[in-house]
């Protein structure tokens, strides 16, 4: 009795599949080397959907960390992921969720669109070398729209940022400043943050730095609201004199 060959490739190749789709994804992320400031925790599930309880990098940990890859985008040429982490309700984490796409002829370019982002204000102005020291606290909420990024760098985006809970310390304690809102785009190789008012500081301010958050330019004006504490306003005039209309501009 001669083998029916193609039996044979239909049950390899049937065979090759279900190994791959139900490949552990901590048999794969075990035999990867990954770079000294990351660090992977408890890996569940497979390649193609799974969760790890937490995956801390550069000391910053993000917890809970789940994905779920969509195998028909890779007739495309697209690793399309949705990813989900953190707690949106807790405003000590980061979180964050949405689909992004990766090219397999590139990994370099990325793309993404509707993702939202949350970041502690803490986190962020931790890594951030700003030109004045600042406590302060609150919450990043970045509702990314559209996102192209590639080995130039960022090549679009459309994202609109808020400050949520904004507050910093004060000489009596924290003061509340509420919400500021802003625009967030790439143009010339540089993130731009354009912030409007209104808002309780009475802020419009032009925020530039390069991809790297380095070569950090500001430049913008600002009048107190008058319900703020007197110690703000007095802080303000380290800034300078008000203008005629009570504005005060700055440049960083």
């Amino acid at each position: 009795m001669g083998i029916n060959w193609r039996w044979l490739l239909a049950g390899l190749f049937l065979y090759l599949c279900l190994l791959v789709a139900y490949l552990p994804a901590s048999q794969v992320v075990s035999r990867i080397s990954l770079p000294d400031n990351v660090r992977v925790g408890n890996v569940q599930g497979t390649l193609w959907q799974g969760e790890v309880d937490r995956v801390i990098v550069n000391n910053i940990p993000v917890n809970q960390l789940s994905w779920d890859v969509s195998p028909w985008a890779l007739f495309t040429g697209q690793l399309a992921v949705k990813l989900d982490a953190g707690n949106m309700r807790d405003a000590a984490s980061i979180a964050f969720n949405g689909p992004v796409s990766v090219s397999l002829l590139d990994f370099q370019a990325v793309s993404a669109e509707d993702f939202l982002l949350y970041l502690p204000v803490d986190r962020v102005l931790s890594e951030v070398q700003l030109p004045l020291p600042v406590n302060a606290g609150g919450r990043f909420r970045v509702n990314i729209e559209d996102l192209a990024y590639s080995a130039q760098g960022c090549d679009q985006m459309m994202a609109y940022g808020d400050w949520l809970n904004a507050r910093v310390a004060g000489t009596q304690g924290p003061i509340e400043l509420g919400t500021f809102s802003a625009q967030i785009r790439c143009q010339d190789e540089q993130i731009v943050i354009n912030v409007e008012e209104p808002n309780a500081f009475g802020l419009s301010m032009r925020a530039s730095a390069r991809q790297d958050f380095s070569g950090l330019s500001v430049k913008g004006q600002f009048r107190p609201d008058p319900s703020l504490p007197q110690e703000v306003h007095e802080a303000a005039l380290f800034f300078g004199r008000p203008d005629a209309n009570g504005y005060t501009q700055f440049e960083l």
